[in-house]
């Protein structure tokens, strides 16, 4: 058939008009980095005098002295280390309201499109280069996710979860035990854009009106579910789904190709959804007990992925805790003795007991060997001019990422371990082991470049010389584009 090259220049033109052809997507940069040392992600011992070839957006082939095209841009690697972009399982890049941030929620519910990018910008420039979000807005973020897939912006390569199904909004019982009864007309529209009808009514139906309602969701475009294996708080720690409606919700996710995950704050809970045949557990270390033997054993003999908030039980948050708790008991020694139950649950939250079970939980955790990535629930909080003090830096975007990986090895594991946790081990949360998390031929060449050894010292996960997305290199110094959220300097 003879092609008739005006039409077809004619559709690209118009193509290009409308954002679907772009040279700079289509025709993707041959580089060529030499010399370098490859930690591949896969737990493989460190390659020293490497060649990596990266065409058309991905790694083409990994060898000692490869021959390369003339045409090839040349990146030298010697003394420096390659190894995949991190992926994080757990982020929320949207405000969505708080009962103790409604005047952030108000002022910047309009612009969550703005602060998403943002966010994927602050991630990146941290490394990492895939990021799930498993609670926000929906609609900015389905918007922001696309921009970036379609090469409109640069960020973070995002998959997207909304809400967390059961669970009514940020001003709902099941997410701050804030009853209707006590809600402002603001709060209640509040919990219907972030529920987007999947939120607490989806506890009474049957499980074909569940399947019908969960089908429809996922029609929606979202990248994987996440659901209410129980409340969103540990006291009372309310289970919401049967087990038959979560075989349901688990088989939907399934069927569509695509990853199934709970947030769960009780063992039972917990165990009820590991049985239900979930893929991953955020933040499994966070229960309101110590875990029991046999369900770390059917956690592993499942395989299911602990996404891991290492970031909020290690370094100088944890110091900051053992501190508290030190001067905790000091003053409750001096108190007479509780009267109630609940003056018994206060002394406990002053003593930071919940902090000492997550910790001791994310050591066993570990060291039986459960497979882990990090979810460090970098999140965005207070807009920056209704702050009292500056943010804390564990769950800042990209930041908190960093301590989460740093944070691994505190708890037990080697850096080899934890950089396999941020990189293969996300793949697989992200459902996309196939394409990214490795350094091997044919996966997508989301590269980081550093000037000092990991393995030598994990902390050198920070000495970020060069970054690559799909083959193409990123300016770090023009990160992030805006500055919504972002303070260079410590507030007043």
């Amino acid at each position: 058939m003879k092609i008739n090259r005006k039409i077809v220049r004619a559709l690209l033109l118009s193509g290009a008009a409308l954002g679907l052809f772009r040279p700079d997507i289509v025709a993707a940069e041959t580089i060529w980095i030499r010399d370098v040392t490859v930690i591949d992600g896969t737990g493989a011992a460190a390659k020293a005098g490497q060649d990596v070839l990266v065409a058309d957006g991905r790694i083409a082939a990994i060898g000692a002295k490869l021959k390369a095209p003339a045409s090839a841009r040349q990146v030298d690697g010697r003394g420096r280390y390659l190894l995949p972009g991190f992926i994080d399982s757990n982020v929320h890049a949207t405000v969505y309201g708080n009962p103790a941030r409604r005047d952030t929620s108000s002022r910047y519910a309009d612009r969550n499109e703005e602060l998403a990018l943002e966010f994927a910008q602050r991630q990146l420039r941290a490394g990492v280069t895939t990021m799930r979000d498993s609670y926000g807005v929906l609609p900015p973020l389905l918007a922001v996710r696309d921009r970036i897939a379609s090469g409109q912006a640069i960020g973070a390569r995002m998959l997207v979860a909304g809400n967390i199904l059961g669970w009514g909004g940020p001003f709902s019982l099941t997410y701050s035990l804030t009853g209707d009864r006590d809600l402002t007309l603001f709060q209640e529209q509040w919990n219907d854009m972030l529920a987007q009808g999947m939120g607490e009514e989806l506890m009474d139906m049957t499980p074909e009106q569940l399947r019908a309602a969960v089908s429809a969701y996922l029609d929606r475009g979202v990248d994987f579910l996440k659901y209410g294996g129980t409340s969103h708080f540990m006291m009372p720690s309310l289970i919401g789904f049967s087990p038959r409606q979560q075989a349901v919700i688990v088989a939907e996710a399934h069927k569509r190709g695509k990853m199934a995950e709970t947030h769960a704050t009780s063992s039972e809970g917990l165990r009820l959804a590991v049985e239900a045949g979930i893929d991953l557990i955020q933040h499994p270390e966070i229960l309101s007990r110590d875990y029991p033997d046999d369900l770390i054993a059917l956690i592993l003999s499942k395989g299911t992925l602990c996404a891991m908030r290492s970031n909020m039980v290690t370094g100088a948050v944890r110091q900051k805790q053992i501190a508290r708790r030190a001067r905790a008991m000091a003053d409750i020694a001096q108190m007479p003795p509780a009267l109630t139950s609940t003056e018994l649950r206060r002394r406990a939250a002053m003593r930071g007991d919940d902090a000492e079970i997550e910790r001791r939980n994310a050591e066993r955790l570990v060291a039986a060997g459960c497979p882990v990535t990090i979810a460090p629930d970098n999140y965005l909080g207070d807009a920056p001019e209704f702050r009292r003090s500056p943010k804390s830096p564990e769950q800042e975007p990209g930041e908190g990422s960093l301590l989460a990986i740093e944070g691994l090895v505190e708890l037990g594991m080697t850096p080899m371990q934890a950089i396999v946790a941020a990189t293969r081990n996300g793949a697989r949360a992200a459902g996309r082991l196939q394409d990214l998390g490795t350094v091997e031929p044919g996966k997508i060449a989301d590269l980081l470049l550093l000037d000092a050894d990991p393995l030598a010292d994990i902390h050198n996960i920070r000495r970020l010389g060069r970054l690559f997305v799909a083959g193409k290199e990123v300016d770090l110094q023009t990160l992030p584009q805006t500055h919504l959220f972002v303070v260079d300097q410590p507030m007043p």
